[in-house]
């Protein structure tokens, strides 16, 4: 029987579903293909992967359906990518297809008889196409602690999900001292709402507070308490340093956050099916970071929101990131290969 093998779809919008994916790559046992159309420039060592053509073109016909989010009509791009996705299927086999995320892409590969893994993500997430990916999927894969899980999650998906804990590429890493009083926000690559004059008008509100500025914000304008650092490849120093760290609600950054003992303000950015809204909501009940489900308030309310940040116990959450959450997930996924390819 030929080697078992593993296809990793990765979704084009942000940073967070490649790093993910090139996480949980580097601790699976079998082979890997990381499949997408915009996949990380450095992937580890031993993982391969398959670009994709893109899914929109001019001229397409979109249309809304209750069972499917996005099958636009006229796409050459994407009858192309469907054809590369069956014939991986056809060669590959015994495989299976991890896919982070698009309900499309997990019905295709059902339909192909392909056993599916399907990446949950937080949100309202309860309409017909969810379920439907949900349903059809060989397993569910939660990339974040059990704890986190919405009190409203039906009991069926709470069973039929593993949880693996925050993925970060700093687990492990030991807590430093921070520097009294320092902020550092940072910003993704999937987009946000706060601006140039808003971090302007924080660090004018609070002269008590330095602050770093990291990410893919153009630089303002510097201030005796203001400093831009531009894009940084590596902010483990920098989130290390700061007495609050202030960023979006993402899974990629809140789990960073909590690798790294940090005291973090999670603000929800404008995403689909209120991902980050809900996720920021449950880290407020939860008590271990302050966040803030409708965006990013003015500044005269950040002094308030600071003094708060600094009463968090980081000590309660650093464990919900732990060096071992990459390998509990590709343990799911090889149990799941296991099942379709063992004789």
């Amino acid at each position: 029987m030929p080697e078992p093998q593993v296809g990793y779809y990765v979704h084009h919008h942000g940073a967070g579903h490649g790093v993910r994916a090139a996480h949980i790559a580097q601790a699976l046992r079998v082979p890997v293909t990381l499949i997408g159309s915009r996949l990380p420039d450095d992937l580890p060592v031993g993982v391969r992967s398959m670009p994709l053509p893109g899914d929109t073109a001019p001229g397409m016909r979109v249309e809304r359906l209750d069972a499917l989010h996005y099958a636009p009509l006229a796409v050459d791009g994407l009858r192309e990518r469907m054809a590369l996705l069956a014939r991986w299927f056809v060669t590959h086999w015994p495989c299976v297809l991890v896919v982070d995320v698009s309900v499309e892409v997990a019905l295709f590969a059902r339909l192909c008889g392909v056993p599916v893994v399907y990446v949950r993500q937080h949100g309202l997430r309860d309409d017909p196409a969810h379920r439907l990916a949900y349903e059809s999927a060989s397993a569910l894969l939660a990339p974040y602690p059990q704890v986190m899980e919405a009190g409203d999650t039906p009991q069926w998906l709470r069973d039929k999900t593993g949880y693996s804990g925050w993925l970060s590429r700093f687990a492990g890493t030991p807590r430093t001292a921070p520097r009294k009083a320092q902020v550092l926000i940072i910003t993704g690559q999937g987009g946000t709402g706060l601006s140039v004059g808003l971090i302007e008008a924080m660090a004018r509100r609070c002269p008590g507070w330095q602050f770093r500025v990291a990410g893919s914000l153009p630089a303002g304008d510097p201030g005796p308490n203001l400093q831009w650092l531009g894009h940084l490849k590596d902010p483990r120093v920098e989130m290390h340093q700061a007495e609050v760290v202030v960023g979006s609600a993402s899974d990629s950054l809140v789990g960073e956050a909590a690798s790294l003992g940090c005291r973090f303000i999670a603000v929800a950015e404008d995403r689909p099916f209120d991902e980050q809204r809900l996720q920021a909501r449950r880290l407020n009940e939860l008590g271990v970071a302050i966040g803030l489900e409708q965006g990013w308030p003015a500044a005269p309310q950040w002094p308030a929101l600071f003094e708060a940040a600094r009463t968090l116990d980081p000590s309660r959450w650093q464990g919900w990131a732990d060096a071992n959450a990459a390998s509990r997930a590709a343990r799911l996924i090889e149990s799941t290969l296991a099942a379709f390819s063992t004789p």
